[in-house]
């Protein structure tokens, strides 16, 4: 007998069938593939992050000087209006005026200081970067898990939904060996009553676990965007069909303490770190208000012409360069309010860390506590299933020498079912209880 458990184990009961589902067939990279490329949390986390980005790249532009060019040009459509003016009663004519005037101007100014206010603005955008590229990274790792799990739940339900079948059809064929001995005298009609009650129950539960398994892969499809008219089949060749308990002990004791485990997820954790980035970003909100209590430093410069024509530019230009000094007396209360709308963000974004700070403990710890329970649950299984495969063969010889009844019989099928689905469902848990626990860590890699 194998040690590999628990696929291996069930094996003993039942031969592995592998459906033959037309249409392509979808591995769990491909799932994870086109869940990261059409998911819509994917899809705005990037847009988020391009909004941010750009945002970032204005407040670099503040400390770049400003610079304008302006060009214009009118024509006075009635030239003779306004050529006469009287003075005492009389009339005197003015000499003609040109229709046309052009103008140009090019305009340049610079702040040189602004009570550290770009600084703070600067800072605050760097961090909502930061942030932003992290919550697309969580992002991508959450949608991963789900898919990941989602497609566990399939093969889980598809393998169910197989040992059911099996089951079934072997129960028909016990049906006729039994229908035999009745004619013959061997048996008693009850038993062949007993034998086509329990078929229809197995009937039943076969057709529950191909329900189950339809219902899973209608949401998996639904969650990688796929079409329910698109024709598919989820099958991994790379996915193992059992673990061995060396790697189940390998697996468990590679995280360490809980609080070990803790600090490596609060470092790893992207949803953490954008938290941390919307501390810093409303920190640097808090410099960039208070420079509303500081005088603002500008220099400006440029050059401007205007003439009636087209000429003369060197001798009706104009080149100017000044500086402003700009400080603030009383605004109202308007830097002040400014200030406290700051600081309750700040407060609020810490408030946000340490609530995320709690429910990444929680999570981990559930997700520690998880393993640690299905381990143990597998090992138990696997010396259920090998018990009960062992009993219902003995049952089997018993049947068939007449020293027991066809309902003790099936009780013993009925026992070596029921420790063959438990299996099977601890193999995929456990496989999906994995995937959570790297999430949890933050090392999940979509």
């Amino acid at each position: 007998m194998q040690s590999h458990f628990p696929y291996a184990a069930y094996c003993l009961l039942v031969p592995v069938l592998w459906a033959q589902t037309p249409g392509k067939q979808m591995t769990i990279t491909e799932c994870l593939r086109r869940a990261l490329a059409t998911h819509p949390d994917v899809i705005l986390a990037r847009a988020q992050l391009a909004a941010a980005s750009a945002d970032l790249t204005a407040a670099f532009g503040a400390y770049l000087p400003t610079l304008n060019l302006a060009a214009g040009y009118t024509r006075q459509l009635n030239v003779e209006g306004g050529r006469s003016i009287s003075v005492g009663g009389q009339v005197i004519r003015l000499p003609v005026v040109e229709p046309n005037t052009y103008n140009l101007s090019l305009t340049g100014s610079y702040i040189l200081f602004d009570g550290f206010g770009r600084e703070g603005e600067f800072q605050r955008t760097q961090a909502t970067v930061a942030s932003a590229e992290a919550v697309l990274a969580y992002a991508r790792q959450r949608i991963a898990a789900e898919v990941i799990r989602q497609y566990m739940e399939v093969l889980k339900a598809e393998r169910l939904s197989e040992l059911r079948q099996h089951h079934h059809e072997l129960g028909q064929q016990e049906l006729q060996r039994l229908r035999a001995f009745v004619e013959v005298g061997r048996l008693s009609p009850v038993d062949l009553q007993a034998q086509e009650a329990e078929i229809a129950k197995r009937e039943v539960e076969w057709l529950q676990a191909r329900q189950h398994h339809e219902l899973a892969v209608a949401r998996l499809r639904s969650l990688i965007g796929m079409s329910p008219t698109e024709s598919t089949h989820f099958a991994d060749p790379t996915l193992s069909d059992s673990i061995t308990p060396e790697a189940v002990r390998a697996f468990r004791q590679q995280w360490g303490s809980f609080p070990e485990a803790l600090q490596r997820a609060l470092q790893q954790r992207q949803d953490y770190l954008a938290a941390q980035r919307r501390v810093e970003a409303a920190r640097a909100t808090i410099t960039a208000a208070h420079s509303g209590y500081f005088p603002t430093l500008a220099a400006s410069g440029g050059w401007s012409w205007a003439n009636s024509a087209l000429r003369d530019f060197s001798q009706l230009g104009r080149a100017f360069i000044g500086l402003q000094l700009s400080a603030p007396l009383f605004d109202n209360f308007r830097t002040n309010a400014r200030i406290q709308a700051a600081e309750l963000q700040l407060q609020q974004a810490q408030v946000e860390l340490e609530k995320l700070r709690q429910t990444i403990a929680a999570e981990l710890q559930t997700a520690l506590l998880t393993v640690e329970a299905i381990a143990q649950q597998m090992e138990a299984a696997q010396r259920s299933l090998r018990s009960a495969d062992s009993y219902a063969g003995s049952m089997r010889k018993r049947l068939e020498l007449g020293s027991i009844t066809q309902l003790e019989y099936l009780a013993a099928e009925s026992q070596r079912m029921t420790a063959a689905v438990t299996a099977v469902t601890l193999h995929f848990d456990f496989l999906a209880a994995q995937v959570q626990l790297r999430f949890a860590m933050g090392e999940l890699e979509p």
